[in-house]
């Protein structure tokens, strides 16, 4: 079974699209079907203003989505140059066992954006199945993957602050939390739970993510279990709906 959520926007020219989306599906097109070919010039801004009878700010703006994608550079002196014939690939999790889930992001990179230590209060301790007053360590960041300027994901993780040196193992921290635990303190997580849910990118998730505010996208909220049946980390992730597709294989036995 595979879940994909795509951008929700017209790629046929409709109203159904602010207009600089509109010019820039028609440019990534173009670009597919080798009208603009890798290596060669896209037209200028004034030819291309022109020739859509659009603003340059306009013009500007679907550029700008053209480049983020990975499909053209930019240089004053040269122009704008046609780099690659399609976008990169959209990133795929397999999600067919714990191991999988362990493992995901393995080839990704991760910026920690802010880290902060929280006591909860009733409805944190609720949402981590705890005490009120128990600590634990709240981190914010992108992942992202190689040649990709533009995050897969961005995420809130939360993980129990009573691990001894837990502050110091997250600043090295590149893979996946929930592998570095049990690497690092011998932790076996023998459940995971995961929610996923359709939601719309709010001004900051847009800004961070690079993508339009109001935009579709995917939460993916995991929780992970220890053997003893506690609660060890409990993330969640937000990723633009374009760049990300889950894949769950299903066999009967």
């Amino acid at each position: 079974m595979t879940v994909r959520l795509q951008q929700g926007r017209a790629s046929d020219g409709t109203a159904d699209a602010p207009r600089y989306q509109q010019i820039a599906d028609e440019l990534i097109a173009k670009i597919g079907a080798g009208t603009y070919p890798v290596g060669g010039l896209l037209p200028t801004e004034m030819e291309l203003c022109a020739q859509y009878s659009i603003s340059r700010s306009t013009v500007r703006e679907a550029l700008r989505r053209l480049r983020d994608a990975g499909l053209i550079s930019r240089h004053r002196r040269t122009g704008t140059k046609v780099i690659a014939q399609l976008p990169p690939a959209l990133y795929r999790q397999p999600t067919n066992s714990i191991g999988d889930l362990l493992q995901y992001a393995d080839e990704t990179r991760i910026q920690i954006l802010s880290e902060k230590r929280v006591i909860c209060d009733a409805q944190l301790a609720g949402m981590l199945e705890c005490r009120e007053g128990h600590a634990w360590l709240r981190l914010n960041s992108l992942r992202t993957v190689p040649n990709d300027p533009r995050p897969i994901c961005m995420t809130t993780a939360y993980v129990d602050a009573g691990l001894p040196d837990i502050d110091k193992h997250l600043e090295t921290v590149s893979g996946p939390i929930s592998a570095m635990l049990e690497r690092t303190y011998g932790i076996r997580i023998a459940r995971i739970e995961q929610s996923i849910q359709a939601i719309r990118l709010g001004k900051r998730q847009a800004s961070l993510l690079r993508a339009d505010a109001g935009g579709p996208a995917l939460r993916a909220v995991r929780r992970y279990y220890r053997e003893d049946g506690t609660l060890i980390e409990l993330s969640s992730a937000i990723h633009p709906g374009d760049r990300f597709t889950y894949v769950t294989s299903l066999v009967r036995e």
